[in-house]
């Protein structure tokens, strides 16, 4: 795979997981700040605001940005603020509680939640589900395409739908069980990726001989599954690690700290360089 080619692909898959975060946390009632694809911002683009009645969220929230570097994207979203700084009468400066600054100006703080669009107001369990979202939609993504090409790979041979289905899931954990084992073994650790059952053995030798045929929607679906699985890790600052702050969350009914969060993200961050970046270019 050339390289222009490797970085449409890439561009496609990034899109996806993106795509993933942005759906689910509009469904979660969520505004969407930023969505952008690879980083260095080469062009963004924000839609003009929309006067609207209705209390849910829009896309014209978002600003649509794209870079130039090939190495992933980032989904942001509206938070609600802590504190807020304002000068009084003398020009002096506070900071206050944010339910108080509501109350000052009006508000109560209660009906403004009812209708908030905050990410960090949401519950564990709707964080958790836009963590993961992305990683959903890379799988989902690579399950249609290995379906797709095991069906035209198996015409006449008289397979279901449904058999052609578990193949490509069945694949799928092949796949990924493969690149745990060759990153283990980049660690010293060997350990033994599973292996094809016999049912789908047939059909999944089809679709290796007729791989060279649909090799762009190959490399789509192989980085689709990489990708997930990369994301899928617990290690801050990828989705796993913030899927398991929200774990953590819902088991305790207490948020880990943002200082203990902010030294997580610095650790795995650290972590995930050596082991991607560093211990690769060593072997």
């Amino acid at each position: 795979m050339n390289d222009l080619v490797y970085i449409l692909v890439l561009a496609i898959v990034v899109t996806v997981h993106e795509f993933g975060h942005y759906t689910m946390a509009r469904l979660m009632g969520v505004k969407v700040k930023r969505m952008q694809i690879f980083f260095s911002t080469v062009y963004a683009f924000k839609p003009q605001a929309a006067k609207r009645s209705h209390a849910g969220t829009s896309w014209r929230d978002t600003e649509y940005a794209v870079g130039w570097i090939p190495f992933g994207g980032y989904t942001s979203y509206e938070n609600r603020p802590l504190s807020v700084i304002f000068t009084d009468a003398y020009g002096q400066k506070h900071s206050i509680d944010y339910d108080t600054y509501l109350k000052l100006h009006g508000k109560s703080a209660g009906s403004h939640k009812r209708k908030d669009f905050y990410y960090n107001t949401k519950s564990a369990w709707k964080r958790f589900l836009i963590s993961i979202a992305g990683v959903l939609f890379n799988l989902i993504t690579a399950l249609i395409i290995y379906t797709l090409i095991i069906f035209m790979s198996n015409v006449g041979n008289g397979t279901g739908f449904w058999q052609e289905l578990s193949a490509a899931g069945e694949f799928i954990v092949f796949a990924v069980g493969n690149t745990f084992a060759n990153i283990f073994a980049m660690l010293g650790i060997q350990i033994t990726p599973p292996a094809i059952s016999a049912e789908n053995y047939e059909m999944i030798a089809a679709f290796a001989d007729t791989a060279s045929n649909y090799t762009f929607l190959i490399h789509l679906a192989d980085l689709s599954c990489v990708l997930a699985l990369i994301n899928i890790l617990p290690i801050p600052p990828l989705d796993g690690g913030q899927a398991t702050f929200e774990i953590y969350e819902m088991i305790t009914g207490k948020a880990p700290s943002n200082s203990f969060k902010k030294v997580a993200s610095i650790i795995g961050s650290i972590i995930f360089i050596l082991v991607f970046w560093i211990l690769p270019m060593l072997r």
